[in-house]
């Protein structure tokens, strides 16, 4: 199982398009955020994080959406269905593969972005209160900058892992990889674009603000959503790999 995750792994993050796209993202997160007060750059760098979610979403939906497609137009995925325990080590490495790749190149994203802020204020004032950035303005919260960064990154790698398991399993029931790359960045991007249009209430139960934690705090959104995010996360990972498993088995019965 490790190898299989390990191939996986590496079939997906050494893709040239991949690579390039992925190193494209990190330059342009390095040179984001302005100059000015300490308060004003970790203000920015919390505005340029959400507002990098559609870059995330491009280079997380290229990643999941052919993944198996080569299996189908190859036929090798009635192959692998003739074996008893390889079909399922391959739709849980694949699940595993994909989200630790998403994982690290969304969260290698918002690190560029947070260092790049680190380093204009060489590293001071991490303690500060986010109700004292303007991006935070008027909101009761106590955390602080450091601990807004460390929750937003954990809620990026959970979200890489749901995000995952849903692009794979839209894969896994289309053979061509465009479909789930567009229904994919819709579930996504739609809650972004219509942001200005829908009431934060409605926006604040999507994934997308679930992956971003921030706007969860800038909208002080009640505990019971933000618990629910969490549930949505955690049952979406256990439930779309099954969904992905009975659509790639099935397929070898068409």
């Amino acid at each position: 199982m490790g190898t299989l995750i390990k191939l996986e792994l590496r079939k997906i993050l050494f893709k040239k398009s991949i690579l390039i796209t992925w190193a494209a993202s990190l330059l342009l997160g390095m040179v984001l955020i302005h100059n000015g007060s300490v308060s004003d750059v970790y203000a920015d760098v919390f505005f340029k994080s959400y507002g990098y979610t559609p870059i995330m979403g491009l280079v997380m939906f290229m990643i999941l959406s052919g993944a198996y497609t080569l299996e189908y137009n190859s036929n090798m995925n009635e192959l692998i269905n003739t074996t008893k325990n390889g079909k399922k080590k391959l739709v849980i490495a694949k699940g595993i593969g994909a989200g630790l790749a998403t994982s690290i190149v969304n969260s290698s994203m918002v690190m560029a972005i947070y260092l790049d802020g680190l380093r204009k204020v060489r590293f001071e004032g991490l303690d500060m209160p986010l109700k004292d950035l303007w991006y935070f303005k008027g909101i009761n919260s106590n955390l602080n900058v450091l601990q807004m960064m460390i929750i937003l990154m954990i809620s990026v790698i959970l979200a890489s892992f749901f995000f995952s398991q849903l692009g794979l399993y839209l894969s896994s029931i289309s053979k061509s990889a465009s479909i789930p790359f567009l229904v994919g960045g819709l579930i996504m991007g739609i809650p972004y674009i219509l942001e200005p249009f829908i009431p934060s209430k409605f926006i604040a139960i999507t994934p997308l603000w679930g992956m971003m934690s921030s706007q969860l705090v800038k909208y002080e959104v009640s505990t019971g959503i933000m618990i629910i995010q969490l549930v949505i996360f955690i049952v979406g990972c256990f439930i779309f790999p099954k969904l992905t498993y009975a659509a790639f088995t099935k397929e070898n019965k068409r």
